[in-house]
């Protein structure tokens, strides 16, 4: 069980105010004396927080004196809160909507915002024409891109006109393999716009797994790129394309001389450049309803094939609203994340820094190298929204504090952070800013657990539901968890942001069956995730223990352990996999154990491990490593042959204690 002593937490503290320019060891050698391992680790305070934040404005208008009102407030009036969000943003309404919130017995069935009529790119540039909305740069480039609120919007328009000449239409589904980039950004803000609606596919998955995403959701094209620099190294991805033989092309080159035909022999694939156009003065946008589907993403389920999830037309404003309240998003702000194109945190960046009047840092290249943060330097980021395994990197690379640093605020979702590389985070801004730890899902459309700056912030824990969220812990005797003990979440709905349906999947089976009976609560939501939680002053304390299904993170991807078996399976000496995730004793992202039963004795281990890695590069993504390779004769099983993964995490467990008291 953590605890928290504010006797530790102010020697802390006045040891960092007068010594925060030592070296990093000499800081962790006396963190480590202050705080144990079952100390909540307090290192920011609000008073430290330098600007009145948007929760403050919020509360200040609704003459609210505390946060625990606040977050109250916006759970047991939901039809207020999300209205009070809107209004805010504000969203441009062609038609007004009827009724914020019509609910039904069915979580899949209620309706937000009924009866309106508007596309959110409309809402997406209300500040200043002038205003830098995207800031970019390529790995390799001393150049920085900048282009304006006016620029984009035409950019934009001019690709959705153009996209409409070449005979796409509304509910069209274009694929965008592409890394993040100007680009990338003003296609999928274009295809919403003209009312298609485009689906995100990370580059880094093999022709194999693009080619199983564009049959699920019937995609009519696929935009891509040839090549591109990441980590120093030439990045083919045109090739992976053409392997996966979708039925039209679009290639965004950086060979001025190529042509569309130089791709394949047909008439139908095009550049990029065939798609910039005038529109017409009188082009205007696709009018959604708010169940409409605008964007497409994936995430994995619990079987091989992964989960098709839309957006809707309401998804956004959950981004820009968690943005604004969580990440403190201001008008005026940069805000930057270390995500591909093909993961949520992209559409959530554009969402959220566009419909909050800011600026887009987007850096295309590998975010461990230091050209990266100097990037963020040079461009002034005030938001600095990163994964944990970037910031074990920038630790392991012994980089000094960034002096030049404007960040006020860290963010930190994608999978469990740990407690010392983040200390070392904060050490690089001289432990002037927060670090908001944020989860959610693509099926969330955001964050459902946070960190705020009106609270106290440990490292590695969250502070608060997201406000408009409400949850609770569940332990294994089916206890709700009130003040201390570890669980798993269950969601209340409903709120916006929510999946509703997953076009390859039952989303009622997915969601919504098989839960725990929790007296007072006939409406709960399963999510997967597990945490211990703990309160200090009043204040409850969540910290990840990882995923309780056999879902997976692996570097802030999601996998379910039945992809990665089925593609270890086709090894010829493998007889059968158990592929299971696993923390350090100071938490930190997941890594990846395979437990493996061979067909025959195997005399070299590391070369099995070494082959098995390069079927996973190969198939699934380049950016999953085996951590941990075990030999096992046969699986524990329940008497209905299910795996019991439980038993193999925990072998996993005691043999880390074993090897950490050896």
């Amino acid at each position: 069980m953590n605890t928290a002593n504010s006797d530790k937490q102010h020697l802390w503290t006045d040891f960092v105010s007068q010594n925060h320019k030592l070296p990093f060891t000499v800081l962790l050698n006396k963190f480590r004396e202050i705080y144990t391992e079952t100390d909540l680790p307090i290192v920011w305070t609000p008073e430290k927080y330098g600007i009145a934040s948007n929760i403050s404005s919020w509360m200040s208008k609704l003459r609210m004196s505390s946060y625990a009102d606040f977050y109250q407030w916006s759970v047991e009036n939901k039809t207020a809160f999300w209205e009070t969000a809107v209004k805010n943003i504000p969203v441009v309404f062609d038609k007004q909507y009827s009724a914020v919130l019509e609910q039904t017995d069915d979580p899949d069935e209620i309706t937000w915002f009924k009866d309106a009529a508007f596309n959110i790119v409309d809402s997406c540039f209300q500040a200043a024409p002038t205003q830098t909305a995207i800031y970019f740069q390529a790995e390799g480039s001393k150049t920085i891109t900048k282009v304006s609120y006016q620029e984009l919007r035409n950019r934009i328009r001019s690709y959705a006109a153009g996209f409409i000449k070449q005979g796409f239409a509304a509910h069209d589904r274009v694929v965008i393999y592409l890394p993040f980039s100007i680009e990338a950004i003003a296609v999928y803000l274009g295809l919403i716009y003209m009312g298609a609606e485009p689906v995100l596919v990370s580059d880094s998955f093999s022709a194999a797994e693009l080619k199983k995403r564009i049959d699920i959701i019937h995609a009519k094209a696929v935009l891509t790129i040839d090549a591109y620099v990441y980590a120093e190294k030439t990045i083919p991805v045109i090739n992976k394309v053409i392997e996966a033989n979708p039925a039209t092309i679009i290639l965004h080159t950086t060979d001025k001389n190529a042509k569309a035909l130089a791709i394949r022999n047909n008439n139908s694939d095009l550049l990029l450049s065939d798609l910039e156009t005038t529109p017409a003065d009188t082009f205007t946008s696709y009018k959604h309803s708010s169940k409409d589907i605008i964007s497409i993403l994936f995430s994995s389920g619990t079987t091989k094939e992964p989960k098709a999830l839309p957006w809707l037309a309401t998804t956004p404003i959950k981004c820009a609203t968690d943005g604004k309240l969580l990440q403190d998003i201001h008008e005026g702000d940069v805000v930057t994340w270390t995500s591909g194109m093909g993961w949520m945190m992209a559409p959530w960046l554009i969402f959220a820094s566009l419909l909050n009047k800011a600026s887009i840092a987007v850096y295309n290249g590998a975010y461990s190298k230091k050209e990266f943060i100097d990037f963020t330097v040079q461009t002034k980021v005030t938001v600095l929204g990163t994964i944990p395994s970037v910031v074990k990197s920038w630790r392991a690379q012994q980089f000094e504090p960034i002096a030049d640093w404007h960040v006020r605020i860290f963010s930190s979702t994608g999978e469990p952070s740990d407690t010392e590389d983040y200390l070392y985070l904060c050490y690089l801004n001289s432990f002037k800013a927060p670090i908001i730890e944020y989860c959610g899902g693509t099926e969330i459309g955001g964050g459902y657990l946070s960190s705020v700056v009106e609270l106290p912030n440990a490292l590695c824990h969250f502070n608060t539901p997201a406000p408009g969220s409400a949850l609770i812990l569940v332990d294994a005797d089916k206890n709700i968890i009130t003040q201390h003990g570890t669980g798993e979440v269950f969601l209340i709905p409903p709120t916006v942001g929510l999946s509703q349906q997953i076009l390859n999947k039952n989303h009622h089976e997915e969601y919504y069956s098989d839960l725990p009976e929790i007296k007072g609560y006939p409406r709960l939501r399963k999510h997967g995730d597990g945490y211990t939680v703990d309160t200090y002053n009043g204040i409850r304390f969540y910290k990840s223990t990882g995923r309780t299904d056999d879902t997976m993170n692996l570097g802030g991807i999601k996998i379910s352990a039945v992809e990665i078996e089925a593609v270890v399976n086709k090894h010829a000496a493998v007889f059968e996999s158990a592929a299971v995730a696993y923390q350090e004793a100071n938490g930190g992202p997941e890594k990846l154990a395979l437990f493996v039963q061979t067909k025959q004795q195997i005399d070299d281990t590391i070369l099995l491990q070494q082959e098995l890695q390069k079927i996973i590069q190969a198939q699934l993504n380049p950016l999953f490593r085996i951590s941990m390779l075990i030999l096992k004769q046969s699986f524990p099983r329940t008497a209905s042959n299910k795996l019991m993964r439980k038993d193999l995490r925990k072998e996993i467990t005691e043999s880390l204690k074993k090897n950490s008291t050896s």
